[in-house]
């Protein structure tokens, strides 16, 4: 075996030999070959690298609740949801595109700080806000089509809420310094009638069928009664210790009145003018709304930071839902199933879904608000802004801002009428 291998490798080095130089120099060749066709691999890797896009950050999704209306873009103030909104259980977001903020007002205009948008503004043909300045002791009457100051009337002193007749002919404040009543005529805008010897009157309401008013009177605990047109006194009920914010049922036949003081909703039945029920919802229970179709109670309980649904057919709360800090006033949309709710310490709005008996999201404004008032077809809120001095509008439906109207000083209460 020795000598085959020996014979074998002795015959390999002939070969080579007699090859010469030139296999050695066709072997450095194909080297070379080799080493251009890699560098040429490394340099088309590269391009492709550099030719392929790195991987984008997919897109924050947003909540818009209410659903932006067809062949519309959802505005600024979109709504988020709550801590406590169970939609996200379960269930994919629908992605929106919020707009940017509105632009910035032309300061040469008096009265407004934020631009009309007539998209969507323009059925508020007709529409007007009367709003309660508790500090100026005046009325600011705002053109809500145009979103311009109309007027502004005085009244007495230390305005504290507003309501109107049904057909929207008399407007009525409630001085609580002066211990009266201020009636205006919103054909004139004039002030056609001063009710005296009202002590300290805080809320007013008028009876659905527009026959009476009534006015609380915290210092008495009272509600007081006066006919109408006349404002001669009907009546009083004893309604609680610090009696404060008054609503009737739709039809008329029950009125509902907060007490801060004992954090209890007084159930009244208007024919008898007697308290039929208290409940106990809340520490300082204040503002209060009844539901379209009369089932449901919403009380803001400011101290307690939350929200009580009282079920008005068995005068017991069915519900409690914590809010952001201080809600203050409650306003039902014209179908029943939300309830919008102000908070006097935070520029944000809650809306209650009354089906769920929870909050369902929150609509953002430019500063705190405590009054509330919704156009007389529901598609409107308008919130009355103490700090700021303004009113802003917003669309219901769409979560649009429509406008900030500057108005009297420590604006607190409005209502919408169409004239």
């Amino acid at each position: 075996m020795f000598h085959r291998a020996t014979l074998a490798f002795g015959m390999s080095l002939a070969l080579l030999a007699s090859c010469g130089p030139a296999a050695l120099g066709g072997l450095a060749r194909d080297n070379s070959a080799l080493s251009a066709a890699a560098a040429l691999d490394t340099s088309a890797r590269a391009v492709a690298q550099q030719a392929t896009p790195a991987p984008q950050a997919s897109p924050t999704i947003e909540w818009q609740f209410p659903p932006p209306a067809p062949n519309m873009t959802p505005g600024p103030n979109v709504v988020a949801p709550s801590p406590t909104d169970d939609r996200t259980a379960g269930a994919q977001p629908i992605p929106v595109q919020a707009q940017p903020s509105a632009a910035q007002p032309d300061p040469t205009d008096p009265h407004l700080l934020q631009p009309l948008n007539p998209t969507v503004a323009g059925s508020a043909q007709g529409l007007r806000a009367y709003v309660v300045n508790r500090s100026s002791n005046d009325v600011t009457v705002v053109d809500l089509a145009g979103n311009q100051v109309s007027t502004t009337i005085g009244v007495g002193r230390s305005p504290q809420e507003v309501a109107a007749t049904p057909d929207a002919s008399r407007v009525f404040v409630a001085n609580q310094a002066d211990n009266s009543i201020t009636v205006i005529d919103p054909a004139t805008n004039q002030v056609v009638a001063t009710w005296q010897n009202i002590p300290g009157p805080a809320d007013v309401a008028v009876r659905p069928d527009g026959g009476a008013l009534y006015v609380s009177s915290p210092a008495s605990g009272e509600i007081l009664v006066l006919n109408l047109p006349d404002g001669s006194q009907a009546g009083r009920i004893a309604a609680g210790r610090g009696v404060s914010q008054i609503a009737f049922s739709r039809d008329g036949r029950r009125a509902y009145a907060t007490s801060p003081q004992d954090g209890t909703l007084a159930v009244i039945d208007t024919a008898s003018r007697a308290v039929v029920a208290t409940v106990q919802t809340g520490a300082g229970a204040d503002g209060v709304a009844v539901s379209p179709d009369g089932n449901w109670v919403v009380v803001a309980n400011r101290d307690a930071n939350n929200v009580s649904i009282v079920d008005a057919t068995t005068n017991a709360v069915a519900n409690t839902v914590s809010t952001p800090p201080k809600p203050g006033r409650v306003v039902f949309g014209n179908e029943g199933g939300l309830a919008y709710v102000s908070h006097g310490e935070d520029n944000r709005i809650t809306v209650l879904d009354t089906g769920r008996q929870a909050m369902t999201g929150t609509l953002f404004l430019e500063a705190p608000a405590v009054g509330l008032a919704l156009s007389p077809d529901g598609t409107r809120l308008y919130v009355a802004q103490v700090a700021a001095n303004a009113i802003q509008a917003i669309d219901a439906s769409t979560s649009f801002e429509l406008g900030t109207i500057r108005v009297g000083t420590a604006p607190d209460a409005l209502v919408v009428l169409r004239r």
